[in-house]
């Protein structure tokens, strides 16, 4: 069953897309807890993992330990599965928008 569904998910041209999701999945896993709850994998594309950060202090964090995070991730998810790592601006991740009072 489950080579039925892979051969339908590679003809339909999913079955990178899926493969790029479970490694986005895995992002918790690989950082640990507290880096995960301030930072988040968002996309994966030609082997260049896109990454996001509540605050530059977290950013700078993340990006000390990138050898550390390909590394893992090629371990647990096969060679070449990420190549590098691109950062991407979220100025509002984690960050709650404060509740408009009415006039």
């Amino acid at each position: 069953m489950s080579r039925i569904l892979e051969g339908a998910l590679r003809q339909c041209g999913l079955s990178e897309r899926m493969a790029e999701r479970q490694v986005l999945l895995k992002w918790r896993d690989i950082v640990g807890g507290e880096i995960a709850a301030h930072s988040r994998a968002v996309d994966l594309a030609d082997g260049v993992l896109v990454l996001e950060a509540d605050h530059g202090a977290w950013r700078q964090e993340v990006s000390l330990l990138v050898p550390i995070i390909i590394e893992k991730f090629n371990a647990l998810c096969g060679a070449g599965t990420v190549t590098g790592i691109r950062w991407r601006d979220a100025p509002q991740f984690g960050r709650r928008t404060p509740e408009r009072k009415g006039r």
